[in-house]
């Protein structure tokens, strides 16, 4: 086969095309039939895949809002015990620093715990008395003291 190739001459321009190679199939014996197509199969995965996904979103949604929402608990939970820590802790320190004679730290204490929780009747007496001993001993934080008015 290689001799064949090799011993062909070059084609003059504009000349008649080369007659095919040796194995072109004569045209009387080809035969026409009905074969099955091989791309059904992707097509059968599609229409499974599209029934299949949005049955499990709607079976899985539910599910995670469950789970969000008892995630938000536990969250919020593990938030209020942490500042429930907090605030208790810096009311501890505060009446430490006070009993000790540390007023101005006793001050900064209850102000953080103040942020706290706002409203707590034993912090309010505990800030309102220490703003008292501030402004008789140093005369500087009367205006707060009239800005809490409890």
């Amino acid at each position: 086969m290689q001799k064949w190739i090799y011993t062909m001459r070059p084609r003059k321009p504009f000349s008649m095309q080369r007659k095919g190679s040796f194995t072109v199939l004569p045209s009387n014996s080809r035969k026409f039939r009905l074969q099955p197509s091989e791309n059904k199969g992707s097509y059968n995965i599609a229409i499974v895949l599209l029934i299949v996904f949005p049955l499990l979103i709607g079976l899985m949604i539910p599910k995670w809002s469950v789970y969000e929402d008892k995630r938000n608990m536990e969250e919020i939970e593990f938030r209020v015990a942490k500042d429930n820590y907090a605030f208790n802790f810096l009311i501890d320190s505060g009446k430490k620093r006070l009993s000790s004679g540390k007023i101005y730290g006793a001050y900064s204490e209850f102000t953080l715990a103040h942020n706290i929780k706002p409203n707590h009747k034993e912090l309010n007496s505990l800030l309102l008395e220490t703003l008292e001993i501030l402004c008789f001993d140093y005369n500087n934080h009367c205006d707060e003291l009239a800005r809490l008015n409890f």
